[in-house]
């Protein structure tokens, strides 16, 4: 059979594809190229479509701090150095000084001192001088304190802060802009040094990360604590006990004294204690000021056996466990009739020892991680978020004493005593850290001691050795106030 011919086919199939004549115009239908190049130059020019393809960047910020919070010396730098303030009275320029330096100080101090940053600004003479001005508490020697209760404190600092913020800014953008600069030109070296950037970022995230973890240590040290303990109940505070971790002294509010307790809090950084919300609440205090660290057991119960045995934790159980002392907190009957019969002598020293008990809790819990529940055979840890972002734990410390060969303190076993914390520590050196239970140490006489990290209570740098460091040692004198 002949095949068909595919020019008399009626089959648009098998009909060839016409080609246009020359000269005529092609199919639109076909995909039309595109001069990259040309693209390339019409995105590049200026007008319209490059500052839609390259927004400019808003002009950076930065965050005003409270009008509570103190001035810092970086911000007198920058309202004072080389600008002129002849705006700015005398007095507000003395009291932000005084603000920033938190000393006492002369007003000839004070003008030396504004003398060596900017000479355009109103300056010391017999009409300007602090004379009678709220803004300072006239002490010994005719130095100068600012007075934190002044109606024309909030006003000073807004226009320092007023005066500051510009330059600042201006600082924080020229940083930005040298920081771009410098990663663009790494961007461009040679394939050598493009080889080698990974480590180069490493070691500058190593370096922004032992930045972040100094400022933290800083914010933590810097930080005032506070333990709370409450009878008869956190809903109904009628006598608390308020520890201060800093200088460790403890004040006592029984029935209306209570009531002062709210101004008093309103210090502290951090507040823990056995339900504390709940305490805070009923003594009108917003917990949201501050950080609030709940002492309670991390859980509720614990299933002993197959059987179904469940032991119900209790705050006595757990501190009890974790400090090794026998009767951390007082029995509820006997506080009761304390505060019935207004036995108030024996109330405030029973939750005066609660208190330094739940101290000796925290500060477990802060240096471990974790608390222990010890019941009969049991024995385990329960994880605890008590330690700020700065605190340093106990890993961290034995890891830098062995790398160091310096000897440390430890008190092992019961928690330390109030009056003296130290008087039961071991003075070793950390051999090996290599088991996650044990820590292996050496102690002075050469011996070789494996100490359970879970017995340790403190730990220290050894005086001798090197300054103290952590918060819990940095913060406990040698005698008690």
């Amino acid at each position: 059979m002949a095949k068909p011919n595919p020019r008399i086919s009626k089959d648009r199939q098998l009909r060839p594809v016409a080609r246009p004549a020359r000269g005529t115009q092609r199919d639109d239908r076909r995909p039309k190229v595109v001069d990259l190049r040309l693209l390339r130059t019409f995105l590049r020019a200026p007008g319209p479509l490059d500052e839609r393809a390259e927004p400019q960047p808003p002009a950076s910020t930065l965050p005003l701090p409270g009008d509570d919070v103190p001035l810092s010396l970086d911000e007198i730098e920058a309202a004072f150095r080389d600008q002129s303030v002849t705006r700015l009275p005398w007095i507000r320029q003395a009291a932000a000084v005084l603000d920033a330096r938190q000393t006492p100080m002369t007003a000839e101090e004070i003008e030396t001192f504004l003398a060596g940053l900017t000479r355009y600004r109103e300056k010391l003479g017999p009409r300007n001088g602090p004379g009678k001005s709220d803004l300072f508490i006239h002490g010994d020697g005719g130095r100068l304190t600012l007075n934190p209760a002044a109606p024309g404190l909030v006003a000073m600092r807004r226009a320092i802060r007023e005066l500051s913020q510009p330059v600042l800014v201006q600082r924080a953008q020229r940083t930005s802009r040298e920081a771009q600069r410098t990663s663009r030109e790494a961007q461009r070296s040679e394939p050598e040094a493009q080889r080698a950037a990974p480590e180069q970022h490493r070691a500058v995230r190593r370096a922004k990360l032992d930045a972040e973890a100094q400022r933290d240590a800083e914010i933590a040290r810097a930080s005032r604590r506070a333990v709370l303990r409450v009878v008869p109940s956190a809903a109904h505070p009628q006598a608390v006990a308020l520890l201060d971790v800093g200088p460790r002294s403890i004040q006592t509010f029984i029935g209306r004294d209570a009531a002062e307790l709210a101004g008093v809090l309103a210090r502290f950084d951090v507040i823990a204690g056995l339900h504390i919300r709940d305490t805070l609440h009923a003594l009108g205090f917003d917990a949201d000021r501050c950080r609030v660290v709940d002492l309670g057991p991390p859980q509720a119960s614990r299933r002993l056996d197959r059987t179904g045995r469940t032991l119900q934790i209790t705050p006595e159980l757990v501190i009890a466990g974790t400090t090794r002392i026998s009767r951390p907190l007082g029995e509820p009957e006997r506080m009761a009739r304390y505060l019935s019969e207004g036995d108030h002598q024996r109330l405030a020293r029973r939750i005066e020892s609660d208190v330094k008990a739940l101290l000796s809790f925290y500060q477990y819990g802060v240096l471990h991680g974790s608390v222990r529940l010890r019941y009969g055979p049991l024995d385990e840890a329960l994880a605890v978020d008590w330690a700020l972002p700065g605190d340093v734990s106990l890993h961290q410390q034995l890891k830098s004493a062995r790398e160091k060969c310096a000897a440390v303190d430890l008190v092992i076993g019961a928690a330390p005593g109030w009056a003296d914390p130290w008087s039961r520590a071991r003075r070793v050196r950390v051999v090996d850290l290599s088991w996650p239970e044990v820590v292996l140490t050496r102690d002075e006489e050469g011996n070789v001691l494996p100490i359970g990290r879970d017995e340790i209570q403190a730990i220290r740098v050894a005086p001798d050795d090197a300054a103290q460091w952590a918060w819990n040692e940095l913060r406990i004198p040698d005698e008690q106030p």
